[in-house]
């Protein structure tokens, strides 16, 4: 089980131009939030943004490795971080305002991490 083998999850909900970060606890809890670009100084900055808030035994989940995520996928793998490809989360039937990057992101987190009750 994931939660024997890390400490935390970092998942990313992906963007042509933007990459929303989520830091998850082994309870659920979300620890932190950050947003980068997609580029290499923002790949950067989301690793700074896990070791700070998991700084050991953590996971990265993302959503589309094979699109908008292939090059941090790449970049976290060369940096020996632990990489795992996660759907895109379903999305509420009501907008209205209420989806964000953000919240994709947590939810996905969330869905990536087995919290037993």
């Amino acid at each position: 089980m994931l939660a024997e083998q890390v400490n935390g999850v970092i998942c990313v909900d992906t963007h042509r131009d933007t990459l929303a970060a989520a830091a998850v606890s082994p309870i659920g809890a979300v620890l932190a939030t950050t947003y980068a670009p997609v580029n290499a100084s923002g790949y950067r900055r989301l690793l700074d943004f896990a070791r700070t808030r998991i700084p050991d035994r953590r996971s990265w989940a993302l959503d589309g490795i094979g699109s908008y995520g292939a090059g941090l996928a790449a970049f976290l793998n060369q940096a020996g971080e632990h990489v795992v490809e996660v759907c895109r989360p379903k999305r509420s039937s009501v907008r209205g305002g209420r989806k964000t990057d953000m919240i994709d992101a947590i939810r996905a987190a969330k869905e990536a991490w087995p919290v037993s009750t």
